[in-house]
């Protein structure tokens, strides 16, 4: 029987270590997205092989498969994964290895993703240092205090709140006075969050505000699955369209997510949504509650460090806060899933291979997708279009790819097609990239009041950048339209820099170089002087 329970404990390690990490630290080239949709299929491939070969287990040895052993060895695994990530980002900060990208932190796209990660698992292993042995302690608080430091590293004011929530709840003190320390904790957080980085949380503001009126145009229902997607960036080119001289026009950025995971329930289902979740979230609580242990108090705690993070940032976009969440579930609803486990085991014997075989076929045509992509980018535009015309029935659906398709259809010289696939692509996503390709595309066909439409959404999209203004001022140069050339031009050498960089300085010069006589005579006429 001990033995059963050793192995037991050391499988649980080893498959939850497998899983973890590759939802961690999973990259690829081979997709389309190397950071982040390489994670989701790693962690679902290994997630399904590894639930397929604990349920065989359990069936076969009931005795190998306790609940507690199980867990113990999932615990040591988010641990340790969650320390291998910060250690990595540690070494990444003081320069041993590089980053992967610009904004990248650790093996995730940004600091959100890294500081998700390791918040949301800081409560895993926090009961191992009351059973006595020193070194225990010793090694769970180093590895704690590893995730904090890189936290701070990082930067992530959610991150911080995070640790702060977390740290509250290992507190020895219980009922009110809790209860009243949380209060205070998340309040410094709302204060802190607003009044660091300026501009950053204004941003935010202004985000959050643009989202509520998305909710006020349909607040029951909202406005089906990836709604948000589909028409913020609308919405905010209308209200800065309409307040010209507001604060916001420098700050606004393209933007995919509300960065407040109900907030985007909200816009996508509705306050119905909003409902059911809380729903849900309450009935967690009530069973945990009702029926106590050890591993359901630490699935709460992780619960409540997710909903910190979803208040300030996106941690549904990463399938570690999924995993954890799932994790989370099954330890409140432990006594449950014992009472059924052999339902629960016959049904994901025949659910798991199922789902594997839809995740092989969708890994494939991701696969396909970018092998496309990358033959197109070195010219073969023309050549690729049969096999995106393959891959459109199966992946219509997907903004990503009837993106891709335009651009590609567009740089063959299909424009009436181009300019198709561009629309169905609308109907699923508005962006700024998206208005300039259109622009792009209605200027190939010389229909040069559409091409200065899009651009101009594309403009107030995100006003603070100079591409839409030069093509503007390119279509009205093509159409002989002097005084609307002359217009632009003042308005794109009077404009100011957000962030200085090649692209704006040759767009400037450009600019200044082709309207200089009729602009500044008297420089122009000196120039010809001097030579």
């Amino acid at each position: 029987m001990q033995t059963d329970r050793y192995i037991s404990g050391v499988t649980a390690f080893a498959v939850s270590a497998v899983v973890m990490c590759a939802a961690v630290f999973t990259v690829s080239t081979l997709l389309p997205d190397r950071m982040t949709e390489p994670k989701w299929y790693a962690a679902c491939f290994t997630g399904i092989v590894g639930g397929v070969a604990f349920t065989i287990l359990r069936l076969a040895r009931p005795s190998a498969a306790r609940f507690g052993q199980l867990w113990r060895g999932f615990e040591a695994a988010c641990v340790a994964t969650a320390t291998a990530q910060a250690a990595f980002y540690v070494l990444q900060t003081v320069g041993v290895f590089s980053p992967y990208g610009r904004f990248t932190a650790g093996s995730f796209d940004n600091v959100a993703g890294l500081a998700s990660c390791l918040g949301i698992s800081l409560p895993l292993g926090m009961r191992w240092p009351g059973h006595g042995n020193r070194w225990r302690a010793v090694t769970i608080a180093a590895c704690k205090a590893l995730c904090v430091v890189a936290i701070a590293l990082s930067g992530s004011r959610t991150g911080m709140l995070c640790v702060a929530v977390w740290v509250l709840m290992e507190l020895p003190c219980r009922g009110r006075l809790k209860a009243i320390a949380g209060v205070v904790v998340v309040t410094l957080g709302l204060i802190l969050t607003l009044s660091v980085k300026t501009d950053s949380s204004r941003g935010r503001w202004f985000i959050a505000q643009r989202t509520v009126e998305l909710v006020a145009e349909r607040p029951l229902t909202g406005h089906e699955a990836g709604g948000f997607e589909a028409r913020y960036m609308n919405a905010q080119a209308d209200w800065l369209a309409g307040h010209p001289g507001s604060p916001y026009v420098m700050l606004a950025d393209n933007v995919g997510h509300p960065l407040n995971e109900w907030l985007l329930v909200a816009v996508d289902y509705g306050l119905l949504g909003v409902l059911a979740v809380v729903a849900m979230v309450a009935l967690v609580v009530a069973y945990s509650h009702r029926h106590p242990s050890v591993e359901g108090c630490t699935g709460l705690r992780v619960m409540a460090c997710m909903g910190v993070f979803s208040l300030f940032s996106y941690p549904l976009l990463y399938p570690f806060t999924w995993l954890m969440f799932l994790a989370a579930l099954v330890a409140v609803f432990r006594s449950a899933l014992v009472r059924h486990v052999r339902v629960v085991s016959v049904a994901m014997l025949v659910v798991l291979p199922l789902c594997g075989v839809g995740l092989g076929r969708r890994l494939s045509l991701a696969m396909e997708l970018r092998d496309v992509q990358d033959k197109a980018m070195l010219g073969l535009s023309e050549r690729m279009m049969p096999r995106y015309e393959r891959l459109y029935p199966e992946l219509k659906d997907d903004a990503r790819f009837l993106y891709n398709y335009s651009v590609e259809q567009y740089e063959a010289g299909r424009y009436v097609a181009a300019l198709e696939t561009a629309r169905e692509c609308g109907r699923l996503f508005s962006g700024y990239d998206l208005c300039l390709l259109e622009g792009d595309i209605r200027r190939a066909l010389k229909d040069y009041g559409g091409a200065d439409s899009c651009y101009n959404r594309a403009h107030w999209m995100v006003p603070s950048r100079f591409v839409p203004l030069y093509e503007r001022f390119n279509v009205a140069m093509e159409r002989g339209d002097t005084a609307s050339s002359h217009r632009l031009a003042r308005e794109i050498l009077a404009k100011p820099m957000k962030v200085r960089s090649r692209e704006t300085l040759e767009i400037i010069d450009d600019v200044r170089t082709r309207t200089e006589d009729e602009l500044f005579p008297i420089d122009a006429q000196n120039r010809k002087d001097s030579l």
